[in-house]
């Protein structure tokens, strides 16, 4: 298939070209500069730039028409393959003139994908905010850092009773901010951190294997495995091919931005995976309407998905994220990441020293001698069943262990058949349905996310102490147990412990409003008084006081509250200065002054003007 074309320019040189396919019209005194291709896969699409007039063809031959001279031309990379010659020139001396270009397919270079840390733990994580229009949905996690939960809009999120993350109906995960509680702010940090480390190592990555790619329009292309850089941004209007495996990996250097366009996509052939294509952009990065698009995003600026569109990686921004009724999820292969583990430990009572006995926990085995046997799980709801070589009976052999963002435990009793058994029954109430609360009895610790924890125990004393969630209380939190011949029931009362913290302000005359804000504590409401308080739990809160009085500067600060009640002085300055007040002394010093100056003044007038008569 011949593909030519003619493109004219009133110039001396006059030469042209286009898209036109057939029997070109050649002007009179134009002559044909054709390139003709080799080795192509059918489809693939190449260019030739001729003088600074590029053309693009996905046929065997680029044409242009000029006049006599001498033209350099390029031949634009692409991807998998490499072209000989590259650049070159060809003199136009009357006649045609044909150059014929090479290609050769190379094979997909192997690269290393960028390590993430723990940024991995979250599909959105930006430093000044996260905000959303519409009904978004995204699986994982998301956090902002240093900012705190004010710069999350849109998401209609419920703190927990923890204060370490909140919830919302279109995040399957939990969100996180800097604001939160404790190990919340340094997790971020660390993730943030992580985050900036991987950008700059992806931008960092040396030899890239293709250079400036169609100037940046990659449109239509099918990019093989590899590293490439573009000194400009990048845009894709409708489509681009990544074809490779599961274990190649793409990493695209962009110094400019990335403009994916509306309704655009990526396919992925051969078992290409969205979490080993890595997109480094120091210019931001716009998703346009309804596109669907794959890999990790990681913008030293903002990223913009709009409405409608669907991805699966990670939005990674050192700025911020903003989305539109969009659909966001982690690769499968990163949830995994996403989820923290957490310790589940069997404790077994009663076998002899040495004996073996294994536990079953989902689909994992795992066998001891010791009396303990621990798991490693994310947050979930996990079947077991217990057992061993011994005609011991096993309570309980098999039931269900919650995992609940800490460690979850398990006792477990072995007894001879000849011994009799009861069960001791412990019931909480006061606390929100599925937290995770415990008891240790003799020294065997059994977590629970319902209200019911039940040991199988023979007659005999035994101690107990209640585990309780962080910021509650449990009443009795210890004690003894008997049991003569007959099941028992210890209950226990939860309640949550707040501490009393007063801020009392200084400063302000008589009468003049003032508030307390924090996005833990929430709006005070008008103060008139000299002082405020309000119950709290252990954690460290920030907060800020302000009055309507715009000549009373703002007070930002932190406190922390660790089982006793807390003081926190407001102490409000007034930044317009006051004219300044002289003294009456003073008025009759300056008075004065001008007195005696005014005497000496006429008197050498007097003196002068007597001279003067003389």
């Amino acid at each position: 298939m011949v593909s030519s074309s003619l493109y004219v320019i009133d110039q001396p040189n006059g030469f042209g070209g286009s898209n036109v396919t057939g029997t070109p019209y050649v002007a009179s005194g134009l002559y044909n500069v054709t390139f003709t291709e080799s080795n192509l896969a059918s489809g693939v699409q190449w260019n030739v730039s001729l003088s600074g007039i590029s053309q693009v063809s996905t046929a065997g031959m680029i044409s242009f028409h000029v006049s006599n001279g001498t033209y350099s031309f390029i031949v634009g990379n692409i991807s998998g393959y490499t072209a000989s010659p590259i650049t070159g020139s060809v003199d136009v001396t009357g006649s045609a003139v044909t150059e014929k270009i090479a290609f050769v397919s190379v094979k997909p270079v192997s690269i290393d994908p960028v390590e993430l840390g723990t940024a991995a733990q979250y599909t959105i994580l930006a430093k000044t905010g996260i905000s959303t229009t519409g009904t978004t949905f995204i699986t994982g996690n998301i956090g902002v850092s240093p900012a705190g939960s004010t710069y999350i809009t849109g998401f209609s999120q419920t703190l927990s009773s923890t204060g370490q993350y909140a919830t919302s109906s279109m995040v399957s995960g939990k969100i996180f901010a800097a604001t939160f509680s404790s190990p919340t702010p340094s997790d971020l940090t660390t993730a943030i951190g992580d985050m900036q480390t991987a950008y700059t190592n992806a931008a960092g990555r040396v030899n890239p294997g293709y250079v400036n790619l169609g100037a940046g329009n990659i449109n239509g292309m099918t990019l093989v495995p590899g590293l490439y850089k573009w000194g400009t941004g990048v845009s894709i209007s409708t489509s681009i091919t990544l074809t490779g495996n599961a274990s190649s990996v793409w990493i695209f250097q962009i110094s400019g931005g990335l403009t994916f366009g509306n309704g655009a996509h990526i396919i992925l052939k051969g078992g290409a995976q969205p979490q080993n294509i890595f997109w480094q952009v120091a210019s931001g990065a716009s998703i346009g309407t309804g596109a669907s698009f794959y890999g990790i995003i990681m913008s030293q600026t903002e990223i913009t998905i709009a409405t409608d569109s669907t991805m699966t990686g990670l939005a990674l921004a050192q700025s911020a994220v903003t989305l539109e009724s969009d659909t966001i999820s982690a690769p499968s292969s990163l949830l995994n990441v996403t989820q923290k583990n957490f310790d589940v430990t069997f404790n077994e009572v009663g076998l002899s020293t040495g004996t073996p006995w294994n536990v079953t926990l989902g689909r994992g085995l795992l066998k001891s001698t010791t009396s303990t046997i621990t798991f490693s799980e994310p947050n979930g709801t996990y079947s077991y069943t217990v057992s061993s070589n011994t005609t011991d009976i096993i309570q309980p052999s098999t039931g269900t262990v919650s995992v609940n963002g800490e460690h979850a435990y398990q006792a477990v009793m072995f007894s001879s058949s000849t011994q009799k058994t009861y069960s001791v029954t412990f019931t909480e109430t006061g606390l929100p349905s599925g937290m995770q609360w415990g008891v240790s009895i003799n020294g065997s610790m059994t977590t629970s996310v319902s209200s019911d924890i039940s040991f199988a125990l023979p007659n005999g004393t035994y101690s107990y102490n209640i585990e309780s969630p962080v910021n509650y209380g449990a009443s009795p939190h210890s004690g003894s147990v008997g049991v003569r011949g007959k099941d028992a029931n210890v209950s226990t009362t939860f309640t949550l412990m707040k501490y009393t913290v007063k801020f009392t302000e200084t400063g302000l005359p008589s009468g003049i409003t003032w508030y307390v804000n924090s996005t833990l504590i929430g709006f005070s409401g008008p103060q008139t008084g000299s002082s405020y308080s309000i119950n709290l739990t252990n954690t460290t809160y920030s907060y800020t006081a302000s009055t309507n009085d715009k000549s009373y500067h703002q007070i930002n600060g932190t406190f922390s509250v660790s089982g006793h009640s807390v003081s926190v002085s407001l102490k409000f300055v007034n930044d317009v200065k006051k004219p300044s007040v002289v003294s009456n002394d003073y008025l009759y010093i300056i008075a004065g002054v001008i007195v005696a100056v005014a005497a000496i003044g006429a008197g050498a007038f007097l003196i002068i003007r007597k001279r003067v008569s003389k």
